[in-house]
Order: structure tokens, then C-alpha cells, then sequence
């Protein structure tokens, strides 16, 4: 199922069953899975994340190293900040690159979805 960015999600979420046994979640650099979809216990874990990221309460933070994204991890807001749940890398880091981050966080209109940060 593909959702794209609409009024109410600032960007696409693709959500999938694959291989028979296993859902998958992607949104922005985040490509993250849960296994066996048998286990109810994973099935609440999917939900919630999906959930999460609609609402808000949850956010990708994906780390760049130069024009590429690295690593990309979803993170749950806590009430200290953020804690990540799940993540993914996608290219070995070249550390000579310069090094940023993105948010990329479903937020009412008012409010700022996407931003980067540097370190």
C-alpha cells in the first residue's frame, strides 16, 4: 500500500507484506521490517509504528553523509526526548564526507515536517 504525502501526511509511506511472513515499512531513507507477522506481539509493533508516524509521535532521523543518507532510524518521542525503535543503513559511511541529519516528522500545518541539522 503506497500513501502518498497529502493534507495530513507531509510525506509517502509505503507499507508492504513480503515474502509471506514479514511486513515492511518505508518513509523517506527508512526501510525497516518485523517477523514472523504470526507473532501478535509483532503485528502491535508494525501497528504502532505505522500509527506513530501518521500521528507525529514518531519521527525518521536519517544521518547523511555528503548527498547520500546512510542511516535512518525511527524513533518514538519520549517524554526525556527520542529513543530509537528500529533502523536501517544503506551505504558503508565515507567519513571525510561532511555529516548531517534530517528529520523527517509528520507535523500539523503550522509546524515544520522536515529539517536538517548539522553536527
Amino acid at each position: 500500500m503506497d500513501i502518498p504525502a497529502q493534507p495530513g501526511l507531509s510525506f509517502k509511506i509505503d507499507l508492504n507484506l513480503q515474502n509471506v511472513d514479514e511486513f515492511h515499512l518505508s518513509a523517506s531513507a527508512l526501510w525497516v521490517e518485523w517477523f514472523p507477522c504470526t507473532n501478535p506481539k509483532k503485528v502491535a509493533q508494525y501497528f504502532e509504528a505505522v500509527s506513530g508516524l501518521r500521528s507525529g509521535r514518531f519521527r525518521v532521523l536519517e544521518r547523511w553523509r555528503g548527498r547520500r543518507a546512510v542511516k535512518a532510524e525511527l524513533q518514538s518521542s519520549r517524554k526525556d526526548g527520542w529513543e530509537s525503535i528500529s533502523g536501517c543503513s544503506h551505504l558503508l559511511s565515507i567519513p571525510w564526507l561532511q555529516k548531517s541529519f534530517k528529520v523527517v516528522q509528520n507535523l500539523p500545518l503550522s509546524s515544520k515536517s522536515e529539517g536538517n541539522v548539522n553536527d
